[in-house]
């Protein structure tokens, strides 16, 4: 794995402000001050993460997860530090010394195998579109608006009758079985056959860019299978998979939403159109898997199926599963009975663009797909369909759009219905962990000291000076860090404290302590006075209790007269110590 060095990483992170960072991932509320949002690592309905500009950390108040713009991106993207360094760099369209590439992690021959058949066709079916066997299957893409330039942008592509493919593979160097665990071939009898002959491909990638496998048109209009994707490979998993996602990502996440179609030619439909932020799922079955890339990819997810009944079926499911993972989401629905190929033919890139403009929101949605699916006169359906509504409008977090759509359901059924109160008070962000939560006296000391150490040299100094050490392993190892910082940069600042260590427990101090902006305002010589003493007095008692066990054992007269003198030396210090406390009060 490539190494960057500390200087390049302080740069990124400064370059970089964690409320946009956060914003490319989830949608971000300003609250006053500062900002909050739906916590992505855990089941959150409302917004439980605030994030602190000042110091640009995160911190949830529910699950305890917290951190810096790296480690947001790190557990978000489920990606190493250095590769969460390279997304912030590229987000914040920043240069990075190392070429991405080098943070690629070494791949099973095995897998590595499909790869290379699958580019190796994608290669030979791009070629055939421009053959004598290939130019029906141009002839139909150029009448239907796919010129040259979308057709290089998707690889699309023709695998001509008479298992061409499979020859032009084996004189390759390619084997039956590689042919197979592709699934552009199968083997029949001893003769091999390919899978998608005489229809045009369309190459599907994972996440990253890798071809995993097709979608494939026949050409044959007496055909029942119109499109047929690759079976269930190695690579190829259709409910992970989320076609056009390694292009739209990046558009997606400059635009704050993403669009989800229900096919291919949808997809390719919208670039045609301009818009570059356009997947789907190969069908309307939308997984949690595929809900959690989307999350990935956008603030927003634009769900554009098509506005017949199953279409708008499969809206409300997928709508259903995105709201519970926490996602922002609206609805395009398409009422003019086009596909949006169809759209372009008849109105133009325009038309398309006009449609997805007119979004409308989870709510509306929902209310609109209910009633079409509910016998309005009967009683016990309206009761059932009120349930089903309710369930959604309590899931919102503004209090104003629960007693709106609330209103509106009731206008709808002629039911008496209230929204669930899920108000909550707004913990200040104190960064001492959920707030019902009294920290322990002496943590609380250390945090005072190591707060301040953050803010305040002469603190460092201070500490250093008159006591040097703290009780926790946390606590000691963050006052260290503090110190080594000061020493060869000058200064600390949280940020960059989390960079240094991979220590889970040790960064969630970083964030408690960074986070209290009642101890960071200022340092104060008396606060940080009487912290140290607290922290003496317990360790002058750990001492004492030492010296005590050691003197019930049976020593000779001259051990124990030193135990015993630095027993009482341990108590009269002790004694000094709180006597300067009593006085300080």
């Amino acid at each position: 794995m490539a190494r960057l060095e500390q200087a390049e990483i302080d740069r990124i992170r400064n370059g970089a402000d964690i409320v946009d960072v956060i914003s490319h991932y989830t949608s971000v509320q300003k609250h006053g001050r500062q900002y909050r949002c739906i916590c992505p690592f855990h089941d959150d309905h409302d917004p439980s993460m605030q994030i602190n500009t000042d110091r640009q950390i995160y911190k949830c108040f529910v699950c305890g997860a917290g951190g810096n713009v790296f480690t947001f991106v790190q557990n978000f993207e489920k990606v190493s530090f250095v590769e969460a360094v390279a997304a912030v760099a590229q987000i914040t369209d920043q240069q990075l010394s190392i070429h991405p590439s080098t943070f690629e992690k070494p791949v099973d021959p095995h897998i590595e195998s499909i790869h290379k058949v699958l580019e190796e066709t994608i290669r030979y079916t791009t070629y055939q579109l421009d053959t004598a066997e290939g130019a029906v299957a141009k002839e139909y893409l150029e009448k239907r608006g796919l010129d040259k330039n979308i057709r290089e942008i998707f690889q699309i592509g023709f695998n001509p009758s008479g298992n061409s493919l499979s020859r032009y593979l084996s004189a390759k160097g390619y084997t039956q079985e590689q042919m197979c665990d592709a699934n552009v071939a199968n083997v029949y009898g001893g003769r091999v056959s390919d899978v998608f002959d005489g229809r045009i491909t369309f190459p599907i990638h994972d996440a990253s860019g890798k071809p995993i496998g097709f979608s494939a048109r026949s050409m044959d209009p007496q055909n029942p299978s119109k499109y047929v994707n690759t079976n269930e490979t190695d690579v190829f998993h259709k409910g992970n998979i989320v076609f056009n996602y390694h292009r739209a990502r990046s558009a997606a996440r400059h635009e704050g939403r993403i669009y989800v179609c229900e096919g291919v030619t949808d997809v390719i439909a919208f670039a045609r159109a301009g818009i570059s932020n356009a997947v789907c799922t190969l069908g309307t079955s939308c997984t949690a898997a595929q809900i959690a890339l989307l999350k990935r990819s956008a603030a927003r997810i634009v769900f554009c199926y098509d506005g017949d009944h199953a279409g708008q079926a499969a809206t409300f499911r997928a709508g259903r599963m995105a709201v519970e993972s926490g996602c922002e989401i609206s609805i395009v629905v398409n009422q003019t009975g086009k596909d949006p190929d169809e759209i372009i033919a008849s109105d133009g890139p325009e038309g398309l663009k006009n449609l997805v403009s007119k979004e409308m929101s989870w709510m509306e949605f929902v209310l609109s797909f209910l009633v079409k699916e509910t016998n309005m006169s009967s009683y016990l359906d309206k009761k059932e369909m009120a349930e089903k509504a309710m369930t959604e409008i309590n899931r919102l977090n503004d209090p104003m759009e629960r007693e709106y759509f609330t209103s509106q359901l009731s206008k709808l059924t002629g039911l008496p219905l209230k929204p669930r109160s899920n108000e909550r008070s707004t913990p200040v962000f104190t960064g001492k962990g959920a707030p019902a939560v009294v920290p322990d006296g002496l943590i609380n000391a250390e945090d005072q000291i190591l707060s301040m150490m953050l803010v305040s040299n002469e603190a460092v100094r201070r500490f250093e000076e008159q006591i040097g050490y703290l009780i926790t392993r946390e606590g000691q190892m963050l006052a260290m860090m503090i110190i080594d910082d000061v020493h060869t940069k000058g200064s600390c600042d949280p940020a960059s404290l989390m960079d240094q260590s991979e220590d889970e427990s040790l960064r969630s101090r970083i964030v408690s302590i960074a986070s209290d902006h009642e101890w960071m305002n200022e340092y104060d010589a008396s606060m940080m006075d009487g912290a140290m003493r607290a922290i003496k007095i317990r360790l002058l008692d750990d001492e004492a209790s030492q010296y005590r066990d050691q003197l019930t054992q049976a020593l000779n007269g001259t051990a124990m007269a030193a135990l015993m003198q630095k027993y009482n030396e341990c108590l009269n210090m002790k004694r000094q110590l709180i006597e300067q406390e009593n006085k300080a009060d």
